[in-house]
């Protein structure tokens, strides 16, 4: 229901011209854009990280509205100095990406290269290496193969019902708010691999499959157009460590970028990105290990306000259950996250 009002209210601002009204009034500098997946769709009635992919043809579509709209496609470069000499000229877009997924390679580079457009490849070292997974897609396979999971939640034991699509939204909820907000960040991993271990889904097979190696990671590091940024390296909700677990990870993942690829990342994103991942501690621990920009996924628009928060960036999801221009493009006005936000400019605290 959410979702269906988000889109009357997207496609209620596009036909009416309201956002493109409000886009010449308001004083935002740009918006980034936040990418996961990118892979021709595989309609599938239960798919709960939907929201994390899109189709290559909604890429090319956003590019197509961004340049209509007149932004410039810029790299993250590009995007710190204008925020910090935000004298007037036209609005920036920057492309992110995060993760370090195949399918980036395979269906969104390769757009990305025919039209000349910079992107940023934020890489999480762990999972590229082995010690992290993509568990939450671990939990969509267990609850999509069975009809019933039974194991202990914090010494009880617990049945959740998968054996039609309610149900098993339902238990996919229950456990993701369970992993997230529940159980302590340090036993996440082990309960999810339990878990998948118990009922034979193979993480670590599906972790290879969906994301690169560091050869194809040292491919993309020698494109132009390509900036590789940090991502930890074991991908954890970093407001959930303490000061010197989260800012290990921010440090050791650039170091192992570093490594691997003969330059330390100047940018970095935070895993997950929303409020309860990443604050004002994770911010300012960003800024003191060095990172030029650092970026969240809280939404928003860039604004001049933000030279001051240069590691408390906005960004805006491209949504897998948006793909429509009557929904993207109302987001490029800074009109939807505005309202939402009360019409504040920065969100950092």
């Amino acid at each position: 229901m959410k979702t269906t009002t988000t889109r009357k209210i997207l496609a209620g601002l596009n036909y009416s011209g309201l956002d493109r009204l409000y886009q010449q009034l308001d004083a935002e500098l740009g918006v980034l854009l936040t990418f996961h997946h990118v892979h021709p769709r595989l309609p599938q009635a239960f798919s709960p990280n939907a929201h994390l992919a899109v189709d290559p043809e909604f890429l090319s579509e956003i590019i197509r509205v961004l340049r209509q709209r007149g932004f410039e496609l810029v790299c993250m470069d590009e995007v710190r100095a204008r925020i910090q000499s935000p004298e007037r000229k036209n609005r920036f877009a920057a492309i992110t990406f995060d993760d370090g997924y195949r399918d980036n390679l395979e269906h969104a580079i390769p757009l990305l290269r025919e039209q000349r457009v910079p992107y940023a490849m934020y890489i999480a070292s762990g999972m590229i290496e082995g010690t992290a997974n993509v568990w939450w897609e671990g939990i969509e396979a267990l609850v999509r193969e069975n009809t019933s999971l039974v194991f202990d939640m914090s010494g009880q034991e617990v049945e959740l019902d998968c054996s039609n699509l309610a149900a098993k939204q339902s238990s996919f909820v229950k456990l993701m708010d369970y992993l997230t907000e529940e159980l302590p960040e340090n036993l996440q991993r082990s309960f999810v691999n339990t878990l998948c271990s118990q009922y034979e889904v193979d993480l670590e097979a599906h972790r290879e499959r969906q994301l690169m190696t560091w050869d194809e990671i040292r491919q993309l590091a020698a494109d132009p157009l390509c900036t590789i940024g940090a991502h930890t390296v074991d991908h954890p909700a970093l407001a959930r460590l303490t000061e010197d677990d989260a800012s290990s990870e921010m440090v050791n993942g650039a170091d192992v970028l570093a490594a691997k690829l003969g330059r330390k990342p100047d940018h970095f994103a935070y895993p997950y990105g929303y409020h309860q991942a990443a604050g004002p501690r994770e911010f300012d621990l960003a800024r003191k290990a060095g990172f030029k920009t650092a970026v969240t996924t809280r939404p928003g628009m860039v604004f001049a306000e933000h030279a001051n928060y240069l590691t408390g960036l906005p960004r805006i999801s491209a949504n897998g259950l948006y793909q429509e221009k009557r929904y993207f493009a109302p987001l490029t006005s800074g009109l939807p996250t505005r309202l939402r936000s009360r019409m504040r400019r920065l969100d950092v605290a």
